[in-house]
């Protein structure tokens, strides 16, 4: 039997998705291997660091912004982690007719600070999907 490739992260949340125009072909939210030791090699124990937010992260976002990359089906879920620190997670999503991506997968991540917070807020109003209203503002 083949090991799996990935760790199981959580689950998005299907109706916020589809409130901001995106068909999920699933909920489920994975984290290869690769991408993991993609983290863990720019950016030292931040996996262990937040694992256990993880999952809250994934289903209740604070923001969620299309990738000002321009990457195709990419989005990035933003979560305050408390008043000075908020966590960054790039997420490839998997829709309707794209064979290649099965489940939705984090790319990558990243903790940013209130400053750079304010300024993707600022900057990427055009990219912006969705806005919690309850949280650290």
């Amino acid at each position: 039997m083949q090991e799996k490739e990935y760790i199981e992260i959580g689950k998005l949340n299907i109706k916020l998705f589809e409130e901001i125009g995106e068909h999920l072909i699933t909920d489920e939210v994975i984290f290869t291997y690769e991408r993991l030791n993609h983290v863990e090699t720019k950016r030292i124990q931040l996996f262990n660091e937040v694992k256990h937010v993880l999952p809250d992260v994934i289903y209740n976002p604070d923001y969620i912004y299309k990738d000002w990359n321009n990457r195709e089906n990419t989005l990035v879920l933003i979560k305050s982690l408390d008043k000075k620190l908020n966590l960054n997670v790039i997420l490839k999503i998997a829709i309707l007719n794209d064979e290649k991506h099965q489940k939705n997968s984090i790319i990558t991540m990243i903790k940013i600070g209130n400053k750079t917070f304010n300024k993707i807020k600022r900057n990427k109003k055009e990219n912006l999907l969705f806005k919690k209203l309850d949280n650290y503002e």
